[in-house]
């Protein structure tokens, strides 16, 4: 190990430890003013019915001029933490280029939702397009599900309650509409968060921490004052209020959990999913969106069953296998096997 990489490491070490540093708690309550009061205890309660919806893409083939992805969507459905029902939706398979925009997302959409979409996708950031053509199924089962729900329902999804395409953003306001007319909690739940405060301190270490230190027992949940947050990503586009909770006593880590703007019942709601966060694996995560991470996931072993499958049609459609090579093939590949 040179000195050179020692000291590079270290940097980069010490930039890290620098948004979290060890006075982190005490520079929050400065900064924000929060106080014990402002956690509120969750009395952990049956959670009725509650319909979780996660999605999943995959590239599965990628050149310098065009990917080919495969997406899809998931919906599971509980009755007091029995599954009532499950379904997914087949994998759909897009290409990203060639082209400045995206020729599949016009024509998923309109499958989706009967018209084409406000605007187009554009085909420059490959990772970002494959998100958003799986987050047009992953809304359309959304949707379905706002409408089928009994009253009373929660309906969650993995992800925040924000879009990240505007001809998303008029889906999500109906979804949001028809949850309100209907009595539907809608949440937006997400293992992690990009939100900072104090210039680019990250949130959840700050709560959790403060939490911590002045032994709050979980499971509590904590309404953010966006006025702390250093800023807000299209606001425009923002359809929840944030916050922090934690399910369990035994979780490792909160949860950002955005609930409608203007929600009354948020005690009701963080009861009920602390109800159903207490499975003995995952202990303060809601388990029925484990159930649909589980349900819609593309493994490994699905992923080479069906790039074998497409292999297979390639070669029928009479792309032999030096030109599969040169689009496809990637150095790296033969640089591992030595």
């Amino acid at each position: 190990m040179t000195d050179e990489y020692s000291g590079a490491v270290k940097e980069a070490a010490g930039r890290i430890r620098a948004t979290i540093p060890a006075n982190l708690v005490e520079k929050f309550q400065k900064a924000s003013g929060i106080k014990i009061s402002d956690f509120i205890s969750c009395t952990p309660a049956p959670s009725g019915e509650v319909c979780a919806v996660d999605g999943s893409n995959v590239m599965l083939l990628e050149s310098g001029s065009l990917a080919l992805a495969v997406v899809r969507a998931a919906q599971t459905t509980f009755v007091d933490m029995e599954r009532s029902r499950r379904s997914v939706t087949p994998m759909t398979f897009v290409i990203i280029g060639p082209g400045e925009e995206n020729q599949d997302f016009p024509v998923l959409y309109a499958d989706c939702f009967g018209h084409p979409p406000g605007k187009p996708l554009k085909n420059e950031d490959i990772t970002r397009a494959a998100g958003i053509l799986r987050d047009t199924v992953e809304y359309w089962v959304t949707e379905t599900m706002a409408k089928a729900l009994g009253t009373g329902a929660l309906l969650l999804r993995d992800g925040p309650l924000r879009v990240s395409h505007e001809s998303h953003n008029p889906v999500l306001t109906r979804i949001a509409l028809t949850c309100k007319e209907r009595g539907i909690g809608l949440a937006g739940i997400s293992k992690r968060s990009a939100a900072t405060w104090g210039g680019g301190h990250p949130l959840l270490p700050a709560v959790f921490g403060f939490a911590q230190v002045h032994a709050i027992k979980a499971p509590w949940w904590f309404r953010v004052d966006p006025a702390i947050l250093d800023h807000a990503a299209f606001p425009q586009w923002q359809h929840g209020e944030m916050y922090v909770s934690c399910l369990h006593p035994r979780s490792k880590r909160p949860l950002k959990i955005e609930l409608l703007a203007g929600t009354r019942n948020a005690n009701e709601i963080m009861d009920r999913l602390a109800g159903c966060s207490a499975d003995g694996r995952i202990p303060g995560y809601p388990y029925p969106l484990l159930d649909a991470h589980r349900t819609v996931v593309l493994t490994e072993e699905i992923v080479e069953q069906v790039r074998g499958d497409l292999l297979g049609r390639l070669a029928e459609a009479g792309i032999d296998r030096q030109t599969y090579e040169i689009l496809f093939g990637d150095y790296h590949d033969e640089f591992a096997r030595y």
